[in-house]
């Protein structure tokens, strides 16, 4: 597909999701608890068991039969007979109470805690000072989660709040998304991290840091897969043709950026028709029109090359709409324009935004930067709106879903 075929952004994504559903069947591995921080679950995970999974005290005090200790008060204090036995095996009748620390069982009889400041404990006695009502300080069996509930769903980020869930429920692995990802840049003007020395050395010899690949390395690493960058690639149809094969015989997706167009020397999009099928070339998007998606069957495994622009701030964009969407979506939230927003019917626009408050109020400021070069709007930017190809833009003051970054 050629770059004046555009399609529409809601379509390009369908092709690419729907590719994405596919694969993703497959792609997991299991790795334990500690090991799926950031990761993405492959599955829904329930609970096996109630947590809490016993009646357990909440406080620090005396486990108690809440009626026994009705009225009690500082000059009305109620006397209980104190066992002096483990909690674990223990129970207690009327006019009875055994000593309990934070997370202890509640023994058999007992249905609160009264806590140890209100207590005091003399002789094998302890005085009440004030009444408990039933399960007072109880924490009890299913109050934080009860058992079939769900814990985190397919597609979810695993927290460290997930972490500390799963492990309270005896839960020591877990199938997350397994993915590898190469990314190669291609263009004579690039060089590598390692192949420059200086300022200088990039100005006299009019070079351009290739940051595209680390910027996308960092991006993948935050949606918990695993990227690979491989040296950059020079604008020569063998040498491309060779880093996309290895990087393809070494991983399930790879990234391309530059070459996207259709220059004298853009050849990256030119090798890729011949090793696989070019799905799409072109999205009617602002930044990052020169989009593609193609697929490969290489040693009967099919693989998938997502062809981003040589941008930085396009290839971010793409990267954003077409990759990290699927896998980590944004937040987002409503908030009124500060100032209009002009768009082009039948494109779909991405306009980078900085909040701004105003009157103790939060608005969104579009950024004046323009440009798929300018890389400072992406450091500069809160978020970003997405104006459909319907929409002709947006007035001042018009309610708008943004999404953060």
């Amino acid at each position: 597909m050629l770059l004046k075929n555009l399609i529409s952004y809601n379509e390009a994504k369908n092709i690419v999701f729907n590719s994405f559903n596919e694969m993703m069947k497959y792609k997991y591995k299991t790795v334990d608890i500690l090991s799926s921080h950031n990761k993405i679950s492959f599955e829904d995970i329930r609970a096996p068991i109630d947590l809490p999974m016993f009646n357990k005290s909440a406080m620090d005090g005396y486990a108690v039969i809440a009626e026994d200790t009705f009225g009690a008060s500082e000059n009305n204090p109620i006397i209980l007979n104190l066992v002096d036995e483990s909690p674990n095996n223990a129970e207690i009748g009327t006019d009875e109470c055994i000593k309990v620390s934070t997370g202890m069982p509640i023994p058999k009889g007992a249905n609160a805690v009264v806590m140890k400041e209100y207590c005091i404990e003399e002789d094998g006695f302890v005085e009440v000072r004030k009444g408990a009502h039933p399960y007072e300080n109880v924490a009890r069996v299913g109050e934080d989660v009860k058992k079939g509930d769900l814990i985190i769903k397919k597609g979810e980020v695993i927290t460290p709040y997930h972490i500390a869930l799963l492990l309270s429920l005896g839960i020591k692995n877990i199938k997350v998304y397994d993915l590898k990802i190469g990314l190669i840049s291609t263009g004579d003007e690039l060089v590598d991290l390692d192949d420059f020395t200086n300022i200088d050395e990039l100005k006299n010899e009019y070079k351009i840091v290739n940051s595209n690949s680390p910027m996308l390395y960092s991006l993948i690493c935050e949606t918990g897969l695993t990227p690979k960058i491989y040296k950059r690639a020079r604008d020569n149809r063998e040498e491309i043709k060779n880093t996309i094969l290895k990087a393809l015989n070494e991983n399930d997706i790879i990234i391309t950026t530059g070459g996207t167009s259709v220059g004298d020397r853009d050849y990256t999009i030119e090798v890729i028709k011949e090793m696989g099928n070019v799905i799409l070339h072109g999205v009617q998007i602002r930044p990052g029109k020169p989009f593609g998606f193609a697929k490969c069957v290489l040693n009967d495994e099919e693989k998938f090359i997502f062809i981003l622009s040589g941008y930085p701030v396009a290839s971010a964009v793409q990267f954003e709409l077409f990759f990290r969407s699927y896998f980590r979506a944004r937040k987002h939230v409503y908030l009124p324009l500060n100032r209009n927003i002009a768009s082009t019917l039948g494109r779909t626009d991405i306009v980078r935004i900085k909040l701004i408050n105003k009157d103790n109020k939060t608005y969104i400021e579009p950024l004046r930067i323009t440009g798929s070069g300018v890389l400072s709007s992406m450091t500069k930017a809160d978020g970003y709106v997405i104006i459909d190809e319907n929409i002709e833009g947006y007035e001042k003051g018009d309610e708008v879903k943004v999404y953060m970054l």
